[in-house]
C-alpha cells in the first residue's frame, strides 16, 4: 500500500515531463507536418508542370509532323508531275487558311528563286536569301525533310522553316518550304487550360525569348519547367512558368493533422495487431508464389539453373534435371568443376563462366558442349543474367540452356548441301545469275557469271542491266536473246522465278556463244562466195559460148561486106555515102568479130593479145563511139589529152572497151542525178614509167560505203544493172599489169582512173605511179 501511495504520487511528476515532451513533439510534428505539406504541394505543382509541358511539347511535335507527312505527300506528287501549279496554289491557299501559325508555303528551284507559292506561278523572279535557304540546303544534302535555325523575319518577329527536297529518280529538283511563325505557334497550338496557369516562351541556347504567350493580368512564379523543343531543334527550348497560387487546404490539413495525432496511440496498437495479422497472410501469400514459381519453372522446356557467387549450383528447374539426367540432389551446392562438364570442355567451360561474371557475355550466348550423366553429350545455347536483390546488390545469375544438337545437325547438313550446290553451280562455264524482277537488283550470281559480265564481286548486291529481262509481257515465263557486248556474243536464256523471299525473280543463264556465231558468220561468207563464184563460172560459160555463137554471124556480115565492095565496078555510079557505108559495115563488122574473140579469150583466163600502140589512137576510137550516147542525154564530152608521144603495149579492142565503159558509166550517173549542166571530161597524161587515163564527171560523187563495194561482183547502183563492168574492167587492166581506182572529186564528182605500164618501162620502185600522186 504506501508502494501503491508513493507511485501514484510520482505519478504527476511523471505526467508533466511527459506532457512536456507531449507537447514538443506534437510542435515538431506541426511544424514538420507543415514543412512536408508545403513541400508536397510544390511537387505536385511541379509534376503538374512537368506534364503540362511534357504533353504541350509532345503536342506540338505532332502537329510539326503531321505538317512534315502532308509536304512528304505533296513533295512526292510534284515530283510524279500529279500536282501542277494551280493545284499547289490551291492546296497552299487552303493550307495556310487552316493552320494560322504557317506564313509562306512556297516551290523553290535549285537556283534559290521562288517558283510557285498560295497565289500560284511566282513570276518576279524573288531568291531566298542565306538565312530563307538553310533548310532547303539542309534537305537537298540529306534528302529527306529537314528543319532550319531560326531567324528573324523582316516583322521583327522569329521564324523557323520546314524544307521538302522534291526528287525524282534520284536527282533533286528543288524543294517545298513551309515556314512557320514562333508566335504565331504558341498563339494557335497552346490550349487555353494551360496558357491560363502557365506563362508559355521559347528560347535559344543563351536563354533568349523568341516567342512567348501569357496573361498580363497573373504574376509569374518561381515554379518553372523547360524541356528541349526538337523539331525545330537547334538548341531551341520550351520553357513554362506557373502563375502564382495560394495553398488552398492547408488549414483544413493541418487541423486533420492535429486529430490524427491526438488518436495515434489507439491507432498505434491496432495497428500493431493488424500488422501481425498482415505479416501471416504475407507469409502464407509467399508461399504460394514460391509454390507458383516452381511450377512455373518445371513447366518450361528450357533449363534453367541459378548460380551463386562463387559458381555453385544454387537451383536447377526440372528441364535442366531432365536434359543432363541427373537429380536436383546431385547438383545443388556443386562448385566447379561440375558433373556435367566433359573432361575435355574444361576449360571452355571455364572460360565461359569466367565471362559471365565479368559481364562479358555475347549477344548470341555461348555455345557449349554438356555431358549427360550417361555419358553422351549435347550442345546448348546457355543465356545468363545477373540476379540483383531489392537492396541493388547482386548475388548469383541465372542461365538458360537450350538443347541445339538437332537444330546443329540439320544446320551442318544444309550447310553440306549448300556447299554442294555452290561447288556445282561454281564449277559451270556458263554464267548464272538471278535477278529481282521489279528494281533489278543482282541476288545471286555464280563465278562464271562474275567473269563473263564483269561484275568483279559475285555476291555484291548490285543493279545488272540484262536486256530483255523486263521485256517479256507479264505471263511470259521462259524466253531467250542474244547480246552483243564488244567483240563477244552472249546467249541469254530466262525464266521466271520464285525467290526464296517469295518475290517474283529472273533466272537467267549466259552463255557465251562468239565462236559459235563466227563460225555461222564464216560459213554464211564462204556460202556467199561459193554463190558468186558459180554466178562468174556461169557468166563465163555465157560469155565464151556467146563469143562462139556470134563470131560466125559477124565474120558472115564481114565476108558478105567485103564481097559487095570487091564486085562493085569503081567506075559504077552510087549514091553518096554507099561505098563508105559498105566499107564501114565490113569495118565494123571486123572490129565485132576481133571483140567477141578478146572477150572469148579474157574469159579464157589467156593472155591478152598485146601489141605496141599508141594509145592516143585508141582514146580517139573510144571517144567517137561514146560521142553519140553523150550527145543524146545532152552530157558535155570533151578530151584533154597529154600531147607527148608514148607507145603502150596493150589489147587495143580490151582497152577501148574499158574507156567505153567508164564514159557510158558517166553519163547514165550524170542523167539519172538529174546533174545541170553535166559534163565529162577524159583526161591522159604521161609520167614515171606509165600512161594514166581519168575519167572525171561532175556529179554528185561516190556516195557513203560504195566505193568499197565498187569492184564487189553482181553490186551494182543501176536498177538493171549486173554488177560485173567494173569488176571486168579492173581485171582487164590488170591482165595489162596496170592499175585502176575510183576516187571522190574535192570540186565534186567522180574520178575513175587506170594506168598502164609504158612500153620498156621497168615496174615497180620508188618512181613507180600510185593513187596517192597527183593525178593528171
Amino acid at each position: 500500500m504506501p508502494v501503491t501511495d508513493s507511485s501514484l504520487r510520482r505519478t504527476p511528476r511523471l505526467l508533466w515531463p511527459s506532457v512536456s515532451l507531449a507537447l514538443i513533439a506534437l510542435l515538431l510534428a506541426l511544424c514538420s507536418l507543415s514543412y512536408l505539406v508545403y513541400r508536397d504541394w510544390r511537387d505536385e505543382q511541379q509534376d503538374n508542370l512537368i506534364q503540362e509541358v511534357l504533353w504541350l511539347e509532345q503536342s506540338l511535335r505532332m502537329h510539326l509532323e503531321g505538317h512534315q507527312e502532308w509536304a512528304d505527300t505533296l513533295a512526292r506528287d510534284i515530283a510524279a508531275g500529279k500536282t501542277d501549279s494551280a493545284r499547289f496554289a490551291h492546296l497552299a491557299a487552303f493550307y495556310l487558311r487552316e493552320n494560322p501559325e504557317l506564313v509562306t508555303l512556297e516551290r523553290v528551284g535549285l537556283n534559290r528563286q521562288v517558283e510557285w507559292d498560295s497565289h500560284g506561278i511566282r513570276r518576279d523572279g524573288r531568291q531566298l536569301n542565306s538565312t530563307e535557304y538553310d533548310a532547303l540546303w539542309r534537305a537537298g544534302r540529306l534528302m529527306r525533310a529537314s528543319y532550319g535555325a531560326p531567324y528573324q523575319g523582316v516583322d521583327g518577329k522569329y521564324r523557323f522553316d520546314l524544307a521538302v527536297p522534291l526528287v525524282r529518280d534520284g536527282q533533286l529538283l528543288g524543294g517545298i518550304r513551309v515556314s512557320y511563325l514562333l508566335d504565331g505557334l504558341l498563339y494557335h497550338q497552346v490550349p487555353w487550360w494551360i496558357a491560363s496557369k502557365n506563362y508559355i516562351s521559347i528560347l535559344d541556347v543563351g536563354g533568349k525569348t523568341l516567342a512567348q504567350k501569357f496573361d498580363a493580368a497573373e504574376q509569374p512564379g518561381n515554379i518553372s519547367h523547360q524541356t528541349s523543343f526538337d523539331p525545330p531543334g537547334y538548341g531551341l527550348y520550351l520553357k513554362a512558368v506557373s502563375y502564382r497560387s495560394g495553398l488552398g487546404l492547408t488549414l483544413p490539413v493541418l487541423t486533420g493533422i492535429i486529430i490524427v495525432l491526438l488518436l495515434t496511440l489507439l491507432y498505434a496498437v491496432w495497428r500493431i495487431r493488424r500488422h501481425m495479422r498482415e505479416r501471416a497472410a504475407t507469409e502464407q501469400k509467399l508461399a504460394q508464389e514460391v509454390s507458383l514459381r516452381q511450377a512455373i519453372e518445371d513447366s518450361m522446356k528450357s533449363g534453367l539453373v541459378a548460380i551463386g557467387l562463387e559458381g555453385e549450383i544454387v537451383r536447377v528447374n526440372r528441364a535442366f534435371c531432365d536434359m543432363l539426367g541427373f537429380a536436383p540432389e546431385e547438383l545443388v551446392g556443386r562448385h566447379p568443376p561440375h558433373p556435367f562438364w566433359p573432361l575435355d570442355q574444361h576449360g571452355v567451360l571455364a572460360d565461359a563462366m569466367e565471362a559471365v561474371r565479368d559481364n562479358r557475355q555475347q549477344e548470341q550466348g555461348f555455345e557449349l558442349t554438356l555431358m549427360r550423366k550417361r555419358g553422351d553429350t549435347l550442345v546448348v545455347r546457355l543465356f545468363a543474367t545477373p540476379l540483383v536483390r531489392e537492396d541493388g546488390s547482386q548475388h548469383g545469375w541465372i542461365a538458360s540452356m537450350f538443347d541445339i544438337t538437332e537444330r546443329q545437325r540439320q544446320r551442318k547438313e544444309m550447310d553440306a548441301a549448300h556447299r554442294r550446290f555452290l561447288t556445282v553451280l561454281n564449277g559451270l562455264a556458263a554464267g548464272v545469275c538471278v535477278v529481282d524482277q521489279g528494281s533489278g537488283q543482282l541476288l545471286y550470281a555464280n563465278p562464271g557469271f562474275a567473269e563473263m559480265w564483269q561484275v568483279g564481286d559475285a555476291d555484291a548486291p548490285c543493279c545488272v542491266l540484262l536486256p530483255g529481262l523486263r521485256a517479256g509481257r507479264d505471263g511470259d515465263e521462259y524466253g531467250q536473246e542474244f547480246i552483243v557486248t564488244g567483240e563477244r556474243c552472249l546467249l541469254l536464256r530466262r525464266r521466271r522465278i520464285e525467290w526464296v523471299t517469295g518475290e517474283t525473280a529472273w533466272l537467267a543463264i549466259v552463255s557465251d556463244v562468239t565462236a559459235e556465231r563466227r563460225r555461222e558468220e564464216r560459213e554464211q561468207a564462204q556460202q556467199e562466195r561459193f554463190q558468186n563464184t558459180a554466178r562468174l563460172i556461169a557468166m563465163g560459160e555465157m560469155a565464151s559460148t556467146l563469143a562462139h555463137e556470134l563470131n560466125q554471124p559477124l565474120t558472115a556480115i564481114h565476108t558478105y561486106a567485103a564481097g559487095v565492095s570487091r564486085r562493085l565496078p569503081e567506075e559504077l555510079a552510087l549514091p553518096a555515102g554507099v561505098r563508105d557505108a559498105i566499107h564501114a559495115i565490113a569495118e565494123q563488122s571486123r572490129r565485132a568479130a576481133q571483140i567477141v574473140s578478146s572477150i572469148r579469150a579474157f574469159v579464157k583466163k589467156h593472155e591478152p593479145q598485146l601489141e605496141r600502140v599508141e594509145p592516143a589512137r585508141v582514146v580517139q576510137r573510144a571517144l567517137l563511139l561514146a560521142e553519140p550516147l553523150a550527145a543524146k542525154n545532152g552530157v558535155n564530152l570533151q578530151l584533154e589529152p597529154d600531147r607527148r608521144p608514148c607507145q603502150v603495149d596493150m589489147d587495143p579492142v580490151l582497152i577501148e572497151q574499158v574507156l567505153l565503159n567508164l564514159m557510158k558509166n558517166a553519163v547514165e550517173a550524170l542523167v539519172d542525178a538529174g546533174t545541170p549542166r553535166p559534163g565529162v571530161e577524159l583526161h591522159t597524161c604521161v609520167g614515171n614509167g606509165k600512161w594514166r587515163v581519168e575519167v572525171v564527171d561532175n556529179g554528185p560523187g561516190l556516195a557513203a560505203g560504195m566505193q568499197d563495194n565498187l569492184f564487189t561482183p553482181f553490186y551494182s547502183t543501176k536498177p538493171e544493172g549486173m554488177g560485173i563492168g567494173l569488176n571486168i574492167c579492173r581485171s582487164i587492166v590488170e591482165f595489162h599489169r596496170g592499175e585502176f581506182g575510183a576516187v571522190s572529186s574535192p570540186e565534186g564528182g567522180c574520178v575513175f582512173w587506170f594506168s598502164l605500164p609504158l612500153a620498156g618501162a621497168e615496174l615497180g620502185g620508188a618512181g613507180g605511179w600510185s593513187n596517192e600522186m597527183p593525178s593528171c
